[in-house]
């Protein structure tokens, strides 16, 4: 697609552009967008907009935008935060199509500048103008030499033109991402940093880039999810386009989220809950940001892995050895070659052993060599992506380790990457010419590749049709539910509590205020809204095996919550037989604020918050999925089968997580957050029980 007309067109190829707030003054960065946009061939028109001036440069200055009295495409938006409502209100009024707003201090500084934020918005939906930011620092079309920026990167002589686009949420990566990538000779096609997100975001021009015919991978820079629905359906396309979508997500640590939030005003999301919804929409996530530059040759035009073994050849044991490990700590299955494939390279002149490194050694740098295991690997069954390292030949001696690579890119049918351990620029730039993924660190190798294994297409999620039957919660007002309620639905759910009994909490009890008809032994546990993790206050006995043993329990645990916890609301005791199984399991579902719902399951109990444990989806999931999930959790694996240790009822498990995760089908759904935990998983065939539950609803839908 040919970016000339529509909102794309206006974004990424305006006809003509105003700068609104323009400088003369070089100083400033408001004078850098004329500046870049000269320097860097821009053919089209350029109205400076500051009624303070009447000239910038050899270019008239206007004291408006409707005062130009010529269509404009694309205002570049550069005045105070106050003045940003007027400045989209005199945009509107001269028929400009978008607006990219390089002004700070809207909802990212708090309450104050989300007004502002929404003021801004309204004028623009008024007057029929699309925006880009606030908070953004421009867009740049290396293709056409449109640099609409004031990142001071774009001073460089000559944009570095490639197919690679970059949409990202942090301004200042423009810069950073061209300095880097040009250092590697990568050029890109577009780049725009979205800001804030007020109105386009990085689904919607994400979807302008996957139609692109300048375009072959996108790169996301990320902080926070904004528009879940609109990147699926940019990812689902970009799927069909065979365009493949690398993001590197900022915030992965509990520091690094609070930074991503305070930065653009993104909303507080779980980072795994992201992580989660970008695996399920097909996008492959890297954790370096050098990755993100270097991987998308490892997959871009390449038909992914058939399965996850990889194997590594190298003339360099020390360099192979750093490539194994970093594999290896990504829980990537490196291979070792079968004696089919031994006896295959001896044939050629080469003899390997059963490692799973294939050393080469010194000797192995020689083209003959080196390039008969490579084809060798490339055909081979026992392998499905290949890592091929290249030692200090690469420096002075292409020919020997380098030229073999190249001389079969041409018929790579799986994911090879190359690591190069000496700086060996030429041989970089060869290999890329070629098409062929090369590395600079052993870490961004494994990185990609890894990356690479994980990828999948994009799912097509329903949140339609049938869900659990539930209790009528109706009748709730909005917070947490009352014990009993919540067990309730987890019972809905296919998690039956304990046979049991509720019974006021008091300081002291007698044998007399136990009900009958419990069995021994028994447990018991505070109910109180205020305590949601009830061993930490000192609320949960078990064991007992009497009723005046218990009443006694009872009496001491009532007395030490309340001594640990003075502040805390005890509506009762739960009481329950003591159920005995082979593991304990945490279902969880809640609506997250970016991506929405999402469901949990891990290992669970009181050390679910110490182990984190757990695999995440959006929801809902169909059974077939939830064993996947369970699939995932390393807990689980002594319920599995491991080392014919007894088999639980997993399918029981993934019944629950299933059922749970309709929750996401239900119209107008009350059930913000819900979580079973523990769920204890019986022998196969046996169940599971619901030892203790959760769940939390909002306001009835207006």
């Amino acid at each position: 697609m040919k970016m000339d007309g529509g909102v794309a067109g206006a974004l990424f190829s305006p006809r003509s552009i105003a700068l609104v707030g323009a400088s003369s003054d070089p100083s400033k960065h408001t004078s850098l967008p004329l500046q870049y946009l000269a320097q860097h061939g821009y053919t089209g028109r350029v109205f400076p907009i500051n009624p303070n001036r009447q000239t910038i440069g050899d270019l008239p200055c206007h004291p408006s935008v409707a005062a130009v009295g010529e269509s404009i495409d694309q205002a570049f938006i550069m005045v105070p935060a106050p003045m940003v409502p007027a400045a989209i209100r005199d945009c509107a009024s001269a028929g400009v199509r978008v607006a990219v707003i390089l002004s700070a201090g809207f909802s990212e500084v708090g309450e104050q500048g989300q007004r502002l934020q929404e003021e801004m918005l309204a004028e623009a939906r008024r007057g029929g103008v699309r925006l880009v930011g606030p908070n953004s620092l421009g867009m740049v079309n290396f293709v056409d030499g449109v640099a609409v920026t004031a990142n001071e990167v774009f001073s460089i002589p000559a944009l570095p033109k490639g197919r690679l686009a970059l949409v990202t949420q942090s301004g200042s990566l423009l810069g950073a991402l061209v300095s880097r990538a040009a250092g590697r000779s990568i050029g890109f096609s577009k780049m725009v940093s979205v800001g804030n997100e007020a109105d386009l975001g990085v689904g919607e021009i994400g979807a302008m880039l996957v139609e692109d015919e300048d375009t072959d991978a996108i790169l996301l820079f990320l902080e926070t999810v904004r528009d879940a629905d609109c990147m699926r359906a940019m990812a689902i396309r970009a799927h069909e386009k065979g365009k493949p979508i690398i993001a590197f997500r900022l915030g992965r640590s509990a520091v690094g989220e609070k930074l991503a939030m305070s930065h653009t005003g993104a909303l507080s999301s779980d980072g795994a809950a992201i992580d989660a919804f970008l695996a399920d929409i097909g996008i492959i996530r890297v954790d370096q940001i050098e990755t993100l530059l270097e991987a998308p040759a490892l997959v871009t035009g390449c038909k992914p892995a058939r399965g996850g073994r990889v194997a590594v050849m190298s003339t360099t044991g020390g360099g192979g050895g750093l490539v194994v490990d970093a594999l290896a700590e990504r829980d990537v299955d490196v291979v070792a070659p079968d004696q089919a494939f031994i006896d295959l390279v001896a044939g050629r002149g080469v003899t390997i052993s059963d490692s799973p490194l294939i050393d080469l050694t010194l000797a192995g740098a020689r083209a003959d060599r080196y390039g008969a295991v490579l084809e060798a690997l490339l055909d081979s069954s026992h392998c499905d992506a290949v890592v091929a390292v290249v030692g200090s030949s690469a420096e002075f001696r292409p020919d020997r380790a380098v030229q073999p690579i190249i001389d079969l890119s041409h018929r790579i049918d799986k994911p090879l990457a190359v690591f190069i351990t000496p700086q060996a620029e030429e041989s970089h730039r060869r290999l890329r010419a070629a098409g062929v993924a090369t590395f600079r660190s052993p870490e961004t190798c494994a990185d990609a590749l890894s990356a690479a294994l994980r990828r999948r297409p994009p799912v097509v999620r329903a949140r339609k049709g049938d869900a659990v039957p539930m209790p009528d919660l109706s009748g709730f007002g909005a917070g947490q539910l009352p014990l009993e309620t919540s067990l309730e639905v987890a019972d809905a759910f296919g998690a039956p509590p304990p046979v049991g009994v509720t019974i006021p909490a008091r300081d002291a009890y007698v044998a007399q205020d136990i009900p009958a008809r419990l069995s021994y032994p028994a447990v018991a546990k505070i109910v109180s809204p205020d305590i949601p993790h009830k061993t930490e206050a000192g609320g949960v006995v078990i064991g007992a095996r009497s009723a005046a043993e218990l009443a006694e329990a009872c009496s001491a645990m009532v007395r030490r919550v309340r001594q640990r916890r003075p502040d805390a609301v005890l509506d009762a005791v739960r009481i329950e037989a003591q159920e005995t199984g082979l593991a304990e399991a945490i279902v969880g579902f809640r609506v997250d604020p970016a991506v929405g719902p999402i469901v949990t399951v891990g290992a669970g109990g009181v050390l679910a918050e110490i182990y984190r444990d757990i695999v995440l989806r959006p929801a809902p999931v169909d059974r077939r999925e939830a064993m996947e999930m369970i699939g995932e959790v390393r807990a689980f694996a002594a319920i599995r089968g491991y080392r014919s240790l007894p088999l639980g009822d997993v399918e029981a498990l993934a019944a629950v997580v299933a059922s749970m995760s309709r929750l996401a089908c239900v119209e107008n759904a009350r059930v913000i957050e819900a979580e079973i935990n523990p769920v204890l998983v019986k022998p196969e065939g046996e169940g599971v029980v619901a030892l203790d539950a959760l769940v939390v609803i909002g306001d009835p839908a207006p």
